[in-house]
């Protein structure tokens, strides 16, 4: 079974996506905080990890960064609503690998054409 583990702060969003993965038929976990986050990344592995990037500034941003370098395997998507936040990871971030930025608010259809992407 596909895995997910999904990062987000905002219960009722962090539910949605958790609902809307298990009907894509992924297991889901799911997390509010980076440091709960980085506990169910140490006692699993993942296919793919959804998180928002607006989860405590610094901190956030540099656990993104050492996921794709620790999991390169890992397919991950970063989102926010914040106007500049891609800006954050312009060193390339897209083009290496697996990893893709999303700007809130999405459509489904766009989350899940995102998903078939890094899966192919």
């Amino acid at each position: 079974m596909r895995s997910v583990l999904i990062v987000e702060d905002h219960p009722a969003v962090r539910e949605a996506l958790a609902e809307t993965f298990f009907g894509w038929g992924y297991s889901v976990t799911a997390a509010g905080t980076i440091e709960d986050a980085a506990v169910e990344v140490g006692r699993g592995i993942f296919g793919l990890v959804l998180t928002d990037v607006d989860l405590g500034g610094v901190a956030c941003v540099e656990w993104i960064r050492s996921l794709g370098i620790s999991h390169p395997d890992v397919a991950l998507i970063v989102m926010s609503g914040r106007f500049g936040a891609k800006d954050i990871f312009a060193d390339g971030f897209e083009s290496s690998g697996r990893r893709r930025y999303l700007k809130k608010p999405f459509l489904l259809s766009q989350l899940q054409a995102v998903v078939a992407e890094l899966e192919s």
